[in-house]
């Protein structure tokens, strides 16, 4: 019987409060749905390639609105409203961007479909039982190489900490941890309502909580920042404090991604040497793309004295044309763009036959854009505004 728990970690299917209340025929209905859908994806896929190449507006409506019908059936809501919104604009938008667009979602669709295969795989029993007797005080294997990753997290002061935990404390601080990465977005959009009002007992409010939590998860340099800007408060200029705070939520955006990243499943640097067949040297090329002037002049600004070859594009589109005659080392996407965001053009790429790791550039560290650009195949983040010290450390990282 499949596992309701594999099936509430599919972010795509809004399953919550739904599937804990299914008896077990309903239970098996839902499933045969979910079957149904991947069952008949690879048919209508086909059908949608096949409408795109012919311009067939009217069976290009008609078969994603096939599609839409089975994501209805099995909640994955989003989609559903993804798939209306493309049913609209077809015959009113250009058909190449339509086209772009189905490319990104019938790939989406497959993830969604290859998940939902998983959830219903029985457990290996030979892989259980190779997880049983690794687990010591820290659990499973997978935690384990969790604890390596964080270890690895420079602004995290764990060693000789965090291998002493026994499992109930080392629960207690992964649930920390969770609660850092869950809480960021909205204490530091808080920090930033506070600046703009010039309301200090508010800022030193959520930078005091901010504190707590840093000490907390031990990132020991970063709470006392905090202790030091609190202090500074009512004897500095606030545009002092503002300036400081822009580069201080930027660095607290970086840990809260490299926490996320540290408890993905897939192991970036395995993906890097299974990806390049050879070393690459300082004469690496690296594709740039970002709709905005701004960021690229940065980049090449802390590039130019650098061996590095950098390519700069404003878009999705001229991205995919350059990829025709060349093969990067690296890849610097910016995630929000018009036409072809950052996440389709990623699942491009991947279908190119790139093997080049993707990094994105985003202002935004929340858990459901990381989730997204991991399944397009990011292996890294760098958060804007560009910092030189991380740009440069995660393109050493991955061009090594």
């Amino acid at each position: 019987m499949v596992n309701k728990e594999r099936l509430l970690a599919i972010s795509e299917l809004n399953l919550a409060e739904k599937i804990e209340q299914m008896d077990e025929g309903k239970l098996n209905n839902f499933v045969q749905l979910l079957n149904s859908f991947s069952d008949n994806l690879p048919g209508l896929e086909k059908k949608i390639k096949d409408a795109l190449v012919k311009k067939d507006n009217d069976a290009l409506k008609k078969h994603i609105t096939t599609v839409r019908d089975l994501l209805g059936k099995i909640n994955a809501d989003e989609m559903v409203q993804d798939c209306t919104k493309q049913i609209n604009r077809i015959g009113s938008e250009r058909h190449e961007k339509i086209e772009a667009y189905m490319r990104y979602f019938l790939s989406s669709l497959s993830i969604l479909s290859a998940d939902i295969q998983k959830a219903q795989q029985e457990p290996d029993e030979a892989s259980d039982a190779a997880q049983k007797s690794a687990a010591g005080e820290t659990g499973n294997v997978s935690e384990n190489m969790y604890i390596e990753r964080l270890l690895d997290i420079s602004e995290l002061n764990l060693a000789g900490k965090i291998e002493q935990m026994k499992e109930d404390e080392l629960n207690a601080y992964l649930d920390l941890l969770n609660a850092f990465t869950d809480n960021f977005p909205a204490q530091e959009e808080k920090i930033n309502e506070a600046l703009r009002a010039k309301d200090n007992d508010a800022f030193v409010k959520q930078l005091s909580e901010v504190k707590d939590i840093l000490e907390k998860i031990y990132a020991d340099e970063m709470a006392q920042d905090c202790a030091k800007q609190i202090g500074a408060i009512g004897t500095t200029s606030p545009e002092k404090i503002e300036a400081y705070m822009r580069y201080f939520l930027s660095t607290l955006s970086m840990l809260s991604i490299d926490i996320q990243m540290a408890q993905q499943k897939t192991d970036a640097s395995a993906i890097i040497s299974e990806n390049q067949a050879e070393d690459i040297t300082s004469d690496a090329r690296i594709l740039a793309v970002d709709d905005t002037a701004f960021f690229l002049t940065i980049l090449k600004k802390i590039l130019q004295d650098t061996r590095y070859k950098l390519t700069c594009v404003s878009s999705g589109r001229d991205a995919l044309k350059y990829l025709e005659k060349s093969q990067p080392d690296i890849f610097l996407l910016d995630i929000e763009m018009p036409g072809m965001d950052g996440y389709e053009l990623a699942a491009r790429i991947k279908e190119s036959g790139q093997k080049a790791p993707i990094i994105f550039l985003t202002g935004n560290a929340k858990k459901e854009y990381l989730a997204k650009a991991v399944k397009v195949g990011a292996v890294d983040f760098i958060i804007k505004p560009i910092n030189k010290d991380v740009l440069l450390g995660r393109i050493r990282k991955y061009l090594r």
